[in-house]
């Protein structure tokens, strides 16, 4: 029986499935969860051991093929847990820093087979900034990335941290807590958020299975994003032009943060507009002046900038209206040339029939001969 279930499986006689699949460097944060996989060909924990070393301590079991889970002390079954759902993966959950070490699964019955290995590295860290909510333009301030672990856990390796937005970086191993710090002085393009990652790459004491070029990326820790605060510095208007139409629309743009207020004022009339869009009136007259006026306070100090504008002519006609204006007159020239043709060419066809029907135009003659001409009554007749 045994050897056609070995057969139909498709596995040679004596021999066990392969791991395919083992777990990696993993770099986990505290109170966190982490998956290790272990896949085998049989996707079961059929025959599948797992183990864990800490520092340079003997290996200790955590799950057996046939015993299932060991060291309920160390490794208590609410937190550690291995699942033959599609392979042998041991979870486990609410991370201690403790729980760093080097961890393994092997063929429980097969002394050639191959070992996974992976290292799993459990950090407390923390992002900080000396930068305050009212960070000025020039403010010098200081972020802090530092990462706590448990360094008597780890298997000689290197960790890595560095800013995403910054060339610096530290490695340490002999110490329980690494920091990483970065200086800066806030300008008005910056928006003060940096990420700061860790990385653990592989060190070359670990067994000959294990892959050295591996490595796991800590999810960035995130300082808040903070938006520098200067002064107005300066206003652009009417796109940079000092002189402004009659019924031209205007618009001004400050620049400065906290965002500006602003307003438009007729000299003339008193009248106060929109800064960032009005209409000039067009009961304005030229040499009309407006004072179009932005001010914001930062650090309790307030700043203010100033643009004078100046009617200098009326708006011209937009292109529109001439446009509509040569298509009207155009359209009223060809129809007027129209009628004319065709108010000459009724008349003169009417006038020819008037001239056809006319006595004098008739072309009848009468019969019999010919009348002699009437005498005229003063004529004498001899």
């Amino acid at each position: 029986m045994l050897f056609l279930i070995l057969l139909v499986s498709g596995l040679p006689l004596g021999a066990y499935s392969d791991i395919k699949t083992g777990p990696s460097n993993t770099i986990a944060r505290v109170g966190t969860t982490v998956m290790l996989p272990c896949v085998t060909d049989s996707k079961t924990c059929s025959d599948v051991d797992w183990t864990k070393q800490e520092g340079i301590q003997s290996s200790v079991a955590i799950f057996r093929s046939g015993s299932g889970m060991l060291n309920r002390d160390k490794y208590p079954s609410e937190r550690y847990n291995v699942s033959s759902v599609d392979g042998c993966n041991l979870t486990i959950r609410d991370l201690k820093l403790n729980d760093s070490g080097l961890f393994s699964c092997s063929e429980a019955k097969d002394s050639n087979a191959m070992t996974r290995y992976g290292s799993l590295v459990v950090v407390g860290d923390e992002c900080k900034t000396s930068a305050g909510d009212d960070i000025v333009e020039g403010d010098v301030y200081n972020n802090t990335c530092s990462a706590k672990f448990n360094p008597s856990f780890i298997i000689p390796s290197k960790i890595e941290m560095s800013w995403s937005d910054v060339k610096s970086s530290v490695q340490s191993t002999d110490a329980d807590t690494v920091v990483l710090s970065f200086a800066g002085k806030a300008a008005r393009s910056d928006v003060q958020k940096f990420d700061c990652t860790l990385t653990l790459l592989a060190g070359q004491s670990l067994p000959d299975t294990h892959d050295k070029n591996s490595h796991s990326l800590l999810p960035p820790c995130t300082l808040p994003s903070r938006k520098v605060m200067f002064p107005v510095s300066e206003m652009n208007c009417n796109s940079g032009k000092k002189e402004v139409q009659i019924s031209e629309t205007v618009q001004c743009s400050p620049d400065g943060y906290p965002t500006p207020t602003c307003e438009c004022k007729s000299d003339k009339t008193g009248e106060t507009l929109n800064c960032s869009k009005f209409t000039v009136p067009a009961t304005a007259s030229i040499g009309d002046t407006y004072t179009c006026t932005a001010s914001n306070t930062v650090s309790g100090k307030q700043s203010t900038s100033t643009v004078l504008l100046t009617v200098t002519a009326e708006s011209p006609a937009p292109v529109g209206m001439i446009v509509g204006i040569v298509v009207g007159v155009s359209v009223a020239i060809v129809v007027g040339v129209v009628g004319y043709f065709l108010f000459k060419k009724y008349n003169l066809g009417k006038g020819e029939k008037n001239d056809a029907a006319h006595p004098l135009n008739s072309t009848s003659v009468e019969s019999g001969p010919p009348k002699p001409p009437r005498a005229n009554s003063n004529q004498r007749i001899n």
